[in-house]
């Protein structure tokens, strides 16, 4: 059986690679098209549609990466004034709900992509089958599960609160 932690840490390599490549990507194109249009007065025709591309990728591999973290949207306030069996019971809830909601999600979206790499749709400047940019949203929400998932098991084995597999929930009273 493989260790948890053996998933987490390829999964965060996996993210790591994907997200620092595309943002150097990105920068590099943007910049790149930038000079071309203000040196040469000529634009590159697949700039726009790549950035697309990188965008989409950077989004949907973020969601894994943020939640690895302890990152992603939260509200703080009501959580922090609760005692700390509440906070852990509050995150099993929400690491549940959140695996379940983005399995869901990933489920539709792969369904949508096999649909999509059914009608042959291409991109209009490169002529790339479509669905070669949109097989990262169910990847990116399939890791999103798989980072909540890491998060529930890990709560349920230990005694202290994590925010994720990696991060602890740390709360901290402020005195004067």
């Amino acid at each position: 059986m493989l260790k948890l932690s053996a998933i987490n840490q390829v999964t965060r390599r996996i993210e790591e690679l994907i997200l620092s490549y595309g943002v150097i990507a990105l920068a590099i194109i943007t910049v790149g098209n930038v000079l071309s249009r203000r040196l040469f007065n000529n634009s590159w025709s697949f700039a726009e549609e790549v950035s697309q591309f990188i965008l989409v990728i950077i989004t949907f591999m973020g969601i894994s990466y943020a939640t690895r973290v302890g990152r992603h949207i939260r509200m703080t306030a009501v959580y922090e004034a609760m005692p700390e069996k509440a906070r852990k019971a509050i995150m099993l809830i929400i690491s549940l709900v959140t695996m379940a909601v983005l399995l869901y999600l990933a489920y539709h979206a792969g369904l949508f992509v096999l649909k999509v790499k059914g009608y042959g749709r291409v991109t209009p400047a490169l002529r790339v089958p479509f669905y070669l940019v949109l097989i990262w949203v169910p990847i990116g929400l399939f890791m999103g599960a798989v980072q909540n998932a890491l998060t529930l098991i890990k709560n349920l084995r230990t005694r202290d609160v994590w925010l994720s597999y990696e991060e602890k929930s740390e709360y901290k009273e402020f005195s004067d």
